[in-house]
């Protein structure tokens, strides 16, 4: 009997080391649960630091660890749930932090403002966009998605810092260079007390449907002045709210299976978004393509990141047809921009990327 228990003993602990090997992650890049791109193969056996970060990321059950460990922590020990990628706020809010994605946590203690240099090559990226849109007939606009901690900084785990956001710094250059652009913190933070709906999902990094609204009336406001003489549709919506254990893309890196999540649903009245328009192509970071039910509206083409999903639903509505794609704009897009007579150009980015938002 002992033997039976010493050698069933010895299996389980090899099995326990076989594991992970057995299961190691050698061609995955991303991690859809994490929402990150996966540390690479050192280039070089020498890099003691770069094997390490590789072979946390990928050994067999990795994710599976976690979330255990995690859910004890959560559930268990009612500790607070932070990690290098994200943390638990005050009423059951969830931030997004990772250093490697766009450091919010910089952003939050304001500790990432823009050198004089930094400035000075921001505006420059600005100017070259601008001009060449100006110089082929071409009307453009910026458009900034607050970070969730611009717009509900009071859940966070600490007061944020009085004074001016890098965000600022960005928007001072725009208005200098008279150059059309969409930052609606502050509209946001003005609407959240006169909704009882949040406008950004608790588990979540992005604005839900109705944060995505309000941010698009600033949005057609700018495009009433870039297209005076056109007749955009002029559509009112109703919003129902429901409530979820969703996901989100936050508590997957916190090894979190269920928290509260609001869900808010947008229609418009006495009608449904196919009344004005249809998806030609809906394959998110492969493209999207949408076409208007008049063909007398503007043409546009958008160049986006996960901010602008929310959007495109609204956005659609206004125009003939609307491409979106998930990058910045590149040399070869402008051939094609020319090619097709694109009226617009959206240039569209969260906040913590929006430094590279005219990049070209």
């Amino acid at each position: 009997m002992k033997k039976i228990v010493h050698y069933s003993f010895v299996s389980l602990v090899f099995l326990a080391i076989l594991f992970p090997i057995a299961k190691f992650n050698k061609k995955g890049t991303v991690s859809q649960k994490e929402n990150r791109t996966l540390a690479e193969k050192p280039d070089s056996p020498f890099k003691f630091s770069g094997y390490d970060a590789y072979f946390q990321d990928r050994f067999g059950g990795r994710n599976r660890l976690v979330a255990i460990a995690n859910f004890i922590d959560y559930s268990v020990f009612h500790k607070q749930i932070k990690n290098s990628r994200a943390f638990k706020g005050k009423n059951d809010w969830f931030y997004y932090i990772d250093s490697k994605d766009g450091n919010n946590l910089d952003d939050f203690y304001k500790k990432n403002l823009l050198t004089k240099a930094e400035l000075e090559s921001f505006r420059n990226s600005v100017r070259e966009t601008a001009q060449w849109c100006k110089d082929n007939g071409i009307k453009y606009l910026f458009v900034i998605g607050p970070n969730k901690h611009s717009v509900y900084p009071e859940n966070y785990m600490e007061e944020r810092p009085e004074g001016i956001t890098r965000a600022d710094q960005m928007i001072s250059v725009f208005k200098e260079l008279g150059a059309p652009c969409v930052f609606p913190r502050d509209f946001l933070i003005l609407q959240k007390d006169k909704n009882e709906a949040p406008l950004y999902y608790e588990t979540d990094t992005h604005w839900n449907n109705l944060g995505a609204y309000y941010a698009f009336v600033k949005i057609q406001e700018e495009l009433a002045k870039l297209f005076p003489n056109t007749d955009f549709p002029k559509i009112d919506y109703d919003f129902s709210v429901g409530y979820s254990e969703s996901e989100g893309d936050i508590l997957p890196m916190l090894g979190i299976k269920t928290a509260k999540s609001t869900q808010v649903t947008a229609t418009p009245k006495n009608g449904t978004f196919s009344d004005y328009f249809e998806y030609v192509k809906d394959e998110g970071r492969e493209g999207v393509i949408t076409k208007g039910k008049k063909e007398n509206l503007p043409k546009a083409i958008v160049f986006r990141d996960s901010f602008c999903s929310a959007l495109t639903p609204y956005f659609s509505t206004l125009f003939s047809s609307v491409e979106y794609n998930w990058r910045r704009m590149t040399d070869d897009d402008k051939k094609h921009i020319l090619e097709n007579k694109v009226d617009l150009i959206v240039f569209e980015a969260v906040e913590r990327y929006s430094l590279g938002i005219a990049g070209m």
